[in-house]
């Protein structure tokens, strides 16, 4: 770096543009002044575009924000709303700090103030316009960054602020120098007003700023909430801003294709704003995939679907710029698609927002933009940045260690790092971090202390209470321009420092309402003219991995549906009398069933029936280590990662459901009783979840692999369960019988047929071979058969026909059984062959999810499994 261009660089008013006059050394920190209120001015009166809600709050009553609240609450948990929280890195600078955190064990439930905040439509205009102004700039540098570089030969920004940042990626640049198109097509600023009423930016968020699904939702919350007050306060919607989202997302692909398919690029589902990204997906129209969904060939980006290889041409990127190419950019990333940078680079899919955005969010870069924006808008900064200095600098070097005490200091580059206010600081560590500051300055970053304005929210207390107040508002583009989120999210900062409130740290959030103008004309964007679409009776392709999910889905549900009927039915015998010769042997056979469905080990199993060995592993089967628990734990995450699937009524009552489950299993664990009525609730939701399906799921693909897992997953119970019983046959042929209905809810089918006359003919056929009785064998055979026909790569295994062969050997013994008399010796041969033959179908149906596996979801690069079984 020469010396003319070292000077430029070094200038003071090209890095501190909202700093105070430099107090003299040795400065004493002053007292925070007194905080912003947003509802009432200094003089004591209720701001004009409040009154409307303070009247609507009076109308409520003693108790009625506190009620509203929690059905606020309540609404929350039954959408599942979440934010996963990740431990932050305490070094501002950042050093050291783990590339991925771990996830905390427990999902964060999302938590909304039921009182929002306002803002005028006056100071609306303004903010909306700083918004806009600061999104082309960051985009304009970071174009120039990636492109020409002109700021950095001119001497206009610091190169190590570029080439020493981790989300500076080189394989982004363009090799030739020219300007690349868009890189922030979706921008979102963190803002906090100061005891002078001036907004300020503490943040800027360009690689994938979370928010605006959050928005959207706190909004339709509140819209039940305080629907009235939303009214009267004439708040401005938000849907329109998606609409322009999803016009834009549609208009990048078209050179590619009339009706281009986008995809939401997310990590998976153990990111924090996992939920987010559902919501976000289904909002925008778009396809919610992840790296191992996609695929290279030919230069183009591919989605990976039941049918093959199907074309991407948007990507809208959920995950860090760093991860998405293990070939050119981290190579150990498994979250990315190998060679897609090269796709972007040669335009063949379109990149929102552009790969390398991240380094607009460095806090170092605040202090460069009012005499960048001079330059590269020939525009003054309409909204300042929180006064920043980047200690690289000497000048700004003195100024940081002259008001030391009035500072907060972060890392430079780094956004994620914990910011550290000096005031608060014992005397030995503001000595060690100034120390490690004037060591290497260029890695820091000080922002003057601000106190953020209050607003009022619902105290512990159940009374409102001034809270402070911290607006995350998103920015995405509109063709050459950009469009604001007319309000958005407000955030709580813990402790009321504005600068530690980031969404992984947790907080409770307020809806922004932003008041209207005078209505104009009412203008509703449509969407171009495209191609006429050839109509279809298809619920459109289906991720291979999607199908994987749904597919272990069904399987779990009936998994735990069969073990909670064998437990059942085991519990009501060991909780009543065991008295009679009969009820030893039948709860034989139920010990042989459970050990068989991996329900109890084979230890507890052969221990006699009233011992305390087989009464506690029976009392203890839900736990969370064994089969069942797995199950039930299988069941909640697959659910949660295929909730993309499910439309919002039944998301709700699969999430209501699956958390009473989970409340009732802790206290049903050890006590048989309570075991006994918690099998019963696991049998009501899983009928109840399986009258869902059915009825809300459209019968395309992801439905057939769904019930395809439930017909496999029975058809197993069912071979199993009857070859427990068949242990029994020879010796007290009547108990056998009476289980085998019992497990399989034959019972009362079997007694409107036949009345009390157990006879092996009719038994087995009712539970092998009838294709009316949804829990035969037979059924499950057929409905594989069905569903197999109609999934495509019916050439490849499984077949049809391989499933209806499984029913074959039981069609002639059924026939055999069929007589007035089987001779002693031959029944004792019939029933080793069925046993043989209910074995043999067991490891076929096993066989068969292997064969589907490697049909379906064999790019798949770790396979589903549960409990003891496959």
């Amino acid at each position: 770096m020469s010396t003319a261009q070292k000077a430029k660089v070094d200038a003071p008013n090209a890095t501190a543009p909202d700093a105070a006059i430099p107090a003299p050394a040795g400065r004493v920190a002053s007292e925070d002044p007194p905080a912003f209120d947003e509802m009432v001015t200094g003089q004591g009166v209720v701001r004009r575009h409040w009154q409307p809600l303070l009247a609507s709050l009076s109308l409520l009553g003693p108790n009625g924000l506190v009620e509203r609240a929690e059905r606020g609450r309540q609404h929350l948990e039954d959408e599942g709303v979440t934010y996963n929280l990740y431990e932050l890195p305490s070094d501002p600078a950042g050093r050291g700090a783990p590339d991925i955190a771990p996830p905390l064990p427990e999902q964060r439930p999302w938590r909304l103030d039921p009182v929002p905040v306002l803002l005028s439509a006056e100071e609306w205009a303004g903010i909306e316009a700083g918004l806009i102004q600061r999104a082309e700039l960051l985009d304009r540098m970071l174009r120039d960054f990636y492109g020409p570089m002109n700021l950095l030969r001119e001497g206009r920004y610091p190169p190590a602020l570029v080439y020493g940042h981790r989300d500076f990626l080189r394989a982004a640049c363009r090799t030739d120098g020219s300007m690349p198109g868009r890189m922030l097509q979706h921008y979102a600023a963190e803002l906090v007003r100061g005891p002078d009423g001036i907004w300020r930016v503490i943040a800027d968020r360009s690689q994938a700023p979370a928010g605006a699904g959050y928005a959207l939702q706190n909004r339709r919350v509140m819209s039940r909430l305080m629907g009235q007050a939303l009214r009267e306060c004439r708040t401005r919607p938000l849907t329109r801003y998606f609409d322009f989202w999803q016009s834009d997302l549609q208009a990048r692909g078209q050179h590619m294709s009339d009706n281009p398919r986008v995809v939401l690029l997310t990590p998976g589902p153990y990111n924090e704003a996992y939920f987010e990204h559902i919501y976000l997906a289904r909002e925008l129209g778009a396809t919610l995939v992840e790296g191992a969904d996609l695929t290279m060939r030919d230069g183009r980006v591919f989605i990976k679907t039941l049918a093959g290889l199907e074309p991407v041409d948007v990507i809208l990127r959920r995950l860090d710029g760093e991860w998405c190419d293990p070939l050119e950019l981290r190579a150990e990333s498994a979250l990315g698609v190998t060679g897609l940078m090269q796709a972007v680079r040669e335009g063949r899919v379109a990149m929102c927002n552009g790969i390398g955005s991240g380094l607009a969010e460095q806090p170092a870069m605040q202090a460069f933009l009012p005499t960048l924006a001079e330059h590269l808008l020939g525009e003054t900064l309409k909204l300042p940045s929180v006064a920043t200095w980047w200690c690289g600098q000497s000048y700004a070097l003195r100024e940081v260690e002259n008001r030391f005490d009035d500072m907060v200091v972060r890392g430079a580059r780094d956004l994620r790092a914990l910011p550290l206010s000096v005031r608060d600081l014992s005397d030995a560590a503001r000595a060690q971090l100034l120390a490690r500051i004037k060591a290497r300055p260029g890695d820091y970053v000080a922002q003057e202390r601000t106190v953020p304005s209050v607003a009022p929210g619902l105290g512990a207390n159940g009374k409102l209470e001034p809270t402070p107040i911290l607006l995350r508002v998103q920015v995405v583009a509109d063709g050459d321009g950009y469009v604001v989120m007319p309000g958005g999210l407000a955030r709580v900062p813990q402790s009321g420092d504005p600068f530690r409130a980031t969404m992984q740290r947790g907080g409770v959030n307020k809806d922004v309402w932003v008041e209207a103008t005078d209505p104009g004309p009412l203008v509703i964007r449509g969407n171009a003219p495209r191609q006429r679409l050839q109509l279809r009776r298809t619920s459109g392709t289906l991720q291979s991995r999607v199908a994987d999910d749904l597919f272990w889905l069904g399987r779990s549900v009936e998994r735990l549906d069969d073990g909670a009927r064998l437990l059942r039915a085991t519990l009501t015998r060991l909780v009543g009398e065991l008295g009679s010769a009969r009820d030893m042997v039948e709860m034989g056979v139920l010990a042989r069933a459970l050990s068989r469905c991996g329900l109890i080990d084979q230890r507890a199993a052969a221990a006699p029936p009233d011992s305390k060995t087989f009464a506690q592993a029976v009392a203890r089967a839900a736990a969370s280590n064994q089969m069942l628990g797995q199950t039930l734990d299988a069941m909640e995450r697959l659910a949660a990662v295929a909730r993309h699937r499910f439309s919002a009524d039944m998301w709700r009552l699969l999430n209501h459901l699956l958390g009473e489950l989970r409340l009732s299993r802790t206290s049903a664990e050890g006590d048989p009783d309570a075991m006994l009525e918690f099998c019963d609730q696991m049998i009501r939701t899983t009928a109840a979840i399986a009258g869902m399906l059915a009825e809300h799921m459209t019968r395309g693909s992801g439905w057939r692999f769904l019930d395809f897992g439930r017909r496999l997953e029975r058809a197993i119970y069912i071979s199993r369960s009857v070859s427990a019983a068949t242990t029994v046959l020879t010796t007290a042929p009547e108990p056998g019988f009476r289980i085998a209905l019992e497990l399989n809810d034959s019972s009362l089918t079997y007694r409107r047929r036949y009345r009390a006359s157990l006879q092996p003919a009719a038994v087995f056929d009712l539970l092998l071979l009838d294709g009316s009785n949804p829990h035969a064998l037979g059924f499950q055979l057929n409905t594989m058969s069905q569903h197999l026909d109609i999934l495509p790569r019916r050439d490849q295994p499984p077949r049809g026909e391989d499933c209806l062969a499984l029913g074959k050997p039981f069609e002639d013994i059924v026939e055999k059984f069929d007589r007035d008399e089987v001779p002693a010796a031959e029944w004792q041969t019939l029933v080793s062959r069925l046993r043989g033959s209910l074995d043999a179908t067991t490891q076929a149906l096993m066989d068969i999810s292997d064969q589907l596996t490697r049909t379906y979801f064999s790019h798949i690069q770790l396979a589903q499994s549960f409990g003891f079984g496959r």
